[in-house]
């Protein structure tokens, strides 16, 4: 429920801020962008710089070195900045930080929940339609420092250094890939 408090006064703002702006009726000034687990809501500052806020949620089967399942879910803030514009065809950078948690679930039905901050930045190339429809493609490394918050142990396998390795194993990704379909309004 505090996640949906926060997310709702994040859009107001946004939509109250954007007079203030100066936007006119042909500018498109916001940008809704979904990944389908992943989600943001942009304001562009101008023609190449643009700030917002993400979130999402996914789960991932591992079945690995006695880890089942990997739920992670996140919610953060974005800068993006595109080489040309942000609304037409583009090379971009954007950097992401989020904070975040993480369970998973072990082979025993143990649950272990970590959390933490995240930092990602992603470089590619976005093609803007004349409808406002956006595709965004790209890849980039991303760097987690999360920290065990609780867990639930239904055994006493062991299982829970299992998960540390799991968590450690993913804190530092080199390349990330980066897809996403956008409507700007």
């Amino acid at each position: 429920m505090k996640m949906k408090n926060y997310l709702i006064s994040v859009i107001l703002i946004l939509f109250m801020a954007s007079p203030l702006f100066g936007q006119s009726a042909d500018e498109k000034r916001f940008a809704f962008r979904t990944a389908f687990v992943a989600h943001a809501l942009t304001y562009n500052l101008d023609k190449q710089n643009g700030v917002g806020f993400h979130f999402g949620q996914f789960t991932t089967e591992i079945n690995e070195d006695n880890v089942k399942t990997l739920e992670k879910s996140f919610y953060g803030f974005n800068y993006a900045y595109a080489f040309d514009c942000l609304n037409c065809d583009s090379y971009f950078v954007v950097t992401f930080l989020n904070n975040g948690s993480s369970v998973i679930t072990t082979d025993d039905g143990s649950t272990y929940t970590y959390s933490g901050w995240g930092l990602s930045v992603v470089g590619g190339y976005s093609w803007y339609f004349e409808n406002d429809i956006s595709v965004i493609l790209g890849t980039g490394p991303a760097y987690s420092s999360e920290s065990k918050e609780s867990e639930n142990i239904k055994s006493d396998k062991g299982f829970g250094k299992d998960a540390d390795e799991r968590m450690e194993k993913i804190s530092f990704l080199p390349l990330v890939p980066f897809f996403l379909v956008g409507y700007s309004f």
